[in-house]
């Protein structure tokens, strides 16, 4: 027994020294490669995304819809008018999201610096080699410090953080509307059709699809329903733990942290500014958050 805790612990320490070798040798590379894989990687994801939206658009409205709703009837238009409503907002959060500059170097000159009663709030970036805001971190992607940085997004080729949040949410929000609203569609389409459980992959090499004209077309249906599931389930999940991180005031990068917890109220306001849930109608809505992102006020438990 005392050989084999030896042993384990032998093997622990081992298991220790080879993850922390892969991890320098893992920052080492990013550091001299990162402009090679940030250029490969954001390009790939946005393009990988819009061709995603677009391909679903196309064959939600173009084919799933004439099939199972009356062309010239009210509800087919209704939907042509909520699909181009959510994918305009998905583009629209997108765009902004990637525009928004949420780093400290875009604050003004003057609010780069600490004000002599919070310089103690304040933390030194080795990285960037001056004091920065509390809650701001550095990114190694973006290679800047991040005001209230959250997490790195390679589809919005851009960091989610205090000026950009609020795009990241509605973005996720209308792509599980959106994604919600084609699992509608292809759940009747394969309602109709009787596809549900055509998807097995087994039953491409037991059934004899001579005896099925339609099989191909079922197998079709039923499989893009299973990826539609994926797709709807993915974002729902994303922006249910973005809004309890909201709900919290926290931050995917301190994610245990709740200092800065002052109530569900003022945490929303805090990421979605002062109007609040009117933005999840369109980016458009102007709605000024409460600080510039280098004051934070902090609860009486500590």
């Amino acid at each position: 027994m005392l050989r084999f805790r030896v042993t384990l612990r032998s093997a622990c320490a081992w298991a220790r020294r080879m993850c922390f070798r892969a991890e320098e040798v893992f920052h080492r590379y990013f550091h001299l490669h990162r402009l090679k894989v940030v250029g490969l990687l954001h390009p790939f994801s946005v393009i990988f995304l819009l061709c995603l939206i677009g391909s679903m658009f196309v064959y939600e409205l173009c084919y799933v819809l004439p099939a199972i709703t009356d062309p010239h009837g009210i509800w087919h238009k209704l939907s042509w008018f909520m699909g181009i409503y959510t994918v305009l907002n998905i583009l629209g959060n997108w765009c902004l999201g990637f525009m928004s500059n949420t780093s400290v170097g875009a604050l003004l000159l003057e609010r780069q610096h600490p004000v002599v009663d919070e310089a103690h709030l304040w933390h030194y970036c080795t990285t960037c080699q001056k004091l920065v805001p509390p809650r701001s971190w550095h990114c190694r992607l973006c290679n800047i410090c991040i005001l209230k940085r959250d997490h790195h997004c390679t589809f919005f080729a851009n960091c989610i953080g205090h000026k950009n949040q609020r795009y990241f949410l509605a973005f996720l929000f209308h792509l599980s509307f959106g994604s919600g609203q084609a699992l509608v569609y292809n759940g009747i389409l394969n309602w109709q059709n009787q596809a549900f459980m055509v998807s097995d992959p087994l039953l491409l090499i037991s059934r004899d699809q001579t005896k099925d004209d339609d099989f191909n077309w079922k197998y079709t249906i039923a499989s893009l329903f299973k990826l539609n599931l994926f797709l709807f389930v993915v974002p729902v999940a994303m922006f249910v733990f973005q809004m309890v991180m909201v709900h919290r005031n926290s931050t995917c990068y301190m994610i245990l942290d709740r200092s800065y917890d002052v109530g569900w109220r003022r945490n929303i306001e805090m990421v979605l500014g002062k109007r609040r849930f009117w933005i999840f109608f369109s980016p458009t809505i102007a709605s000024p958050l409460p600080t510039d992102g280098t004051q934070w006020r902090q609860n009486q438990i500590v």
